[in-house]
């Protein structure tokens, strides 16, 4: 049996990521089965989800995934390189994943692969370095080490989802993994733009136009079954999700901290620490703050990441591998790939929450941490009655 692996954030599920689902089953067979290792309630952009995670796990089972494994909290808010790693890592531990499938704006995996190898060429990694003292941000700090040396190579770095694939291959590389990588050339918008093309607007697009009026105007960019769930979601007044409704608790947390103790969060020595200390003392939300804040230097990502790990105790250098597999929704074929996985995976797998007690102490804790990460986000919910704490202990996993 083929088992596929796909990391999202299906933040919300659109047509796009049914089309990589889709795409994917043509390449390796309608019989494989998809296992999405999906962020939680943060997302990679340094951001609250749009919706809740077991709602968004739900969606994506309906429309076509077979199995949702959640994200480690600590990877969701990392850089590309931190997510991709914690991402394979935990596919790998699953023991049984045969493939991975990530979109690309280039969609020649061996294009892809030949990139993933320079991080370790020693020529390369010295003008990264270089690059980098200069101020570049990584992604275009790796394109111009890249373009002297390996100029028909170096154009995939100044692409998202380019350089989250040469990431995902990297990994695989550096956990000596036998998962085998293939990419799906993308289509419909880019990351981050307001382009439609062939009814397939990005995520960030779809999260821009949602509000309790407007969400209707998403209908014909969502498979049926996800729109449903997203739109119920609304009516029920759980989403839309936004992070202005955290202003005063981040604000709160934030004033608290020196900047010498915001660097634990920040990481390196770069500055940022102290420009980000200035930041949150004059100005008077988080929008703002992360405004004030960018430069060349400090990608917009970056520092609302660094917020966000502040906000929720999340260390510059804690680890983002997993230390269970938890599992958010089971799809069609899911309940066959858990049997699998009882046998091969190397990780404790959870299925209800209560099952974590039985668990020993370093992995309780952990819970403990994304349980308390949950509780905050739930501060966001315009419906009140989800401000309460053990929102995340109530929750199991759907099953189709």
């Amino acid at each position: 049996m083929k088992i596929c692996g796909i990391v999202a954030e299906y933040n919300p599920f659109h047509n796009g990521h049914a089309y990589h689902i889709e795409q994917t089953r043509q390449v390796l067979g309608n019989q494989t089965a998809i296992v999405c290792i999906m962020s939680g309630n943060y997302v990679q952009r340094g951001d609250v989800a749009i919706y809740e995670k077991y709602e968004r796990a739900k969606a994506a089972v309906k429309s076509g995934a077979d199995l949702i494994l959640e994200l480690p909290l600590a990877a969701c808010l990392s850089s590309a390189e931190g997510f991709a790693y914690g991402s394979v890592h935990l596919l790998n531990c699953l023991g049984c994943v045969t493939h991975i499938s990530f979109g690309s704006e280039h969609g020649d995996i061996n294009d892809i692969l030949k990139a993933s190898t320079l991080s370790d060429n020693s020529n390369v990694v010295e003008k990264l370095h270089q690059n980098l003292k200069l101020g570049m941000p990584y992604a275009a700090a790796m394109q111009k080490a890249v373009e002297n040396l390996y100029p028909s190579i170096s154009e995939l770095f100044s692409s998202p989802n380019n350089t989250l694939g040469i990431a995902y291959c990297f990994a695989l590389n550096k956990l000596k993994s036998n998962i085998k990588p293939i990419t799906i050339a993308r289509k419909g918008g880019g990351h981050d733009t307001e382009d439609i093309i062939y009814n397939m607007p990005s995520a960030s697009f779809l999260r821009k136009i949602t509000s309790k009026k407007s969400y209707l105007e998403c209908e014909n960019f969502m498979p049926k079954e996800s729109f449903y769930e997203f739109s119920e979601a609304i009516k029920q007044n759980t989403a839309p999700i936004k992070i202005d409704s955290l202003n005063l608790a981040l604000l709160s947390h934030l004033k608290r901290f020196s900047a010498n103790e915001l660097n634990l969060y920040c990481g390196g020595t770069d500055g940022l620490s102290n420009r980000l200390f200035t930041s949150i003392r004059t100005q008077t939300d988080f929008e703002s703050i992360c405004h004030a804040a960018q430069t060349r230097r400090y990608p917009l990502a970056r520092i609302r990441r660094a917020i966000l790990r502040t906000w929720l105790d999340l260390p510059y250098n804690m680890p983002v591998t997993a230390s269970y597999a938890k599992v958010l929704a089971i799809g069609k074929k899911g309940r066959e790939v858990l049997k699998i996985m009882k046998k091969t995976c190397t990780l404790p797998v959870i299925t209800k929450p209560v099952s974590g007690n039985q668990l020993d102490e370093n992995i309780r804790l952990s819970l403990e941490k994304d349980a308390l990460a949950d509780d905050l986000y739930y501060l966001a919910m315009p419906n009140k009655s989800m401000h309460i704490s053990g929102n995340s202990f109530r929750k199991t996993p759907f099953i189709l």
